[in-house]
């Protein structure tokens, strides 16, 4: 019984191996052929890693590519790199400064991914777990995320996504979700209320490389009925500040 439980494992390994190293993915007949399964046995390995998370699923293409869990499941070690150790300070600033929760986002394909979060010490707070990822249209990080992106990029994004919504206030129009970037571009910060959870809010704002190009963004979160506009108005005031920090730490001093 043990034998064949990690013969199981190994095949399913092995599937997940060659994704990591084929990253436009298979198709289910292009990986029976390739790892000379049968086309049943392929059918449920791919089914259950893709309902695990492990994979995702076009359904348009009929391909699967490995999934965002794989990717969540990676930021134990990404604690380690430099950019997540080197704003680490700034979070607990941010956090302590705000007494709400503060995060580290970065963007990874069609998601933003929280790489690193540290939570309030209020009873009632706002969570964000490491490994957690949110669409690039709803909420504060995403968006801010999503104005990163240069105008082609944007376009192909907003011809490819659909704005599926997650709460009541979740931008779902095109054309409004273009009028909230050029803002954001615009004001250098993102805020939202209730669109990832009907009762959160937030602010984000971006992490930039000597070049100007967002690398990333942090973060401040916290229940709704916390965050009226004054105090909106403070959360922007910190991140500007933390997320100048970050650079700092990230890249050292700017140029004079």
């Amino acid at each position: 019984m043990s034998s064949e439980t990690i013969k199981v494992l190994d095949r399913a390994l092995a599937v997940l191996r060659e994704f990591a190293v084929h990253p436009a993915g298979y198709t289910a007949p292009e990986l029976s052929e390739h790892l000379g399964l049968s086309k049943t046995t392929t059918r449920r390995f791919l089914h259950t890693l893709s309902n695990g998370g492990f994979l995702d699923y076009d359904a348009e293409r009929q391909r699967y590519t490995l999934g965002m869990l794989i990717l969540g499941l990676s930021t134990g070690f990404s604690r380690q790199t430099s950019l997540t150790v080197a704003v680490q300070p700034v979070l607990e600033s941010l956090q302590a400064e705000s007494f709400e929760t503060a995060s580290l986002w970065l963007r990874v394909r069609q998601d933003a991914m929280c790489l690193s979060s540290l939570e309030s010490s209020q009873y009632i707070r706002a969570v964000s777990p490491i490994g957690r990822s949110v669409p690039l249209y709803a909420g504060c990080h995403g968006k801010q995320l999503l104005a990163g992106l240069n105008d082609d990029e944007l376009d192909e994004y907003l011809k490819t996504t659909d704005l599926t919504p997650l709460t009541t206030s979740t931008l779902t129009s095109r054309a409004a979700l273009e009028k909230e970037i050029a803002q954001i571009r615009s004001d250098g910060y993102a805020t939202s209320r209730g669109e990832v959870n009907i009762d959160g809010a937030g602010v984000a704002a971006p992490i930039l490389n000597p070049h100007g190009q967002v690398i990333a963004c942090l973060s401040i979160t916290a229940p709704s009925h916390r965050v009226d506009d004054e105090r909106l108005h403070t959360f922007v005031t910190l991140i500007r500040g933390a997320t100048s920090d970050a650079a700092r730490r990230v890249f050292g001093p700017a140029p004079g």
